[in-house]
């Protein structure tokens, strides 16, 4: 079950959060749940969601995208 949790970095440290759906970095309060044994950060109830609704359904829990995907849009998308 998903819990709010609070970003314990103090005011001078730069402890970055990111939000698993979409990258989003995260300032002082996080959606974490626990997923196939790891812990997952979140920045909103919907982002969760999606993620399980979709990212772990389609892309998979360790999908990365392709090293030359900013060429292969260039080439496709960019005359």
């Amino acid at each position: 079950m998903a819990e709010w949790r609070e970003n314990d970095a103090l005011w001078y440290e730069e402890k970055m959060l990111f939000c698993a759906t979409s990258g989003r970095m995260i300032a002082k309060h996080f959606l974490a749940e626990d997923i196939n044994n790891r812990t997952r950060t979140f920045a909103t109830t919907e982002d969760l969601q999606l993620y399980k609704d979709y990212v772990l359904v389609e892309r998979g829990e360790d999908y990365r995208p392709p090293e030359n995907v900013g060429s292969t849009y260039a080439d496709l998308m960019v005359k």
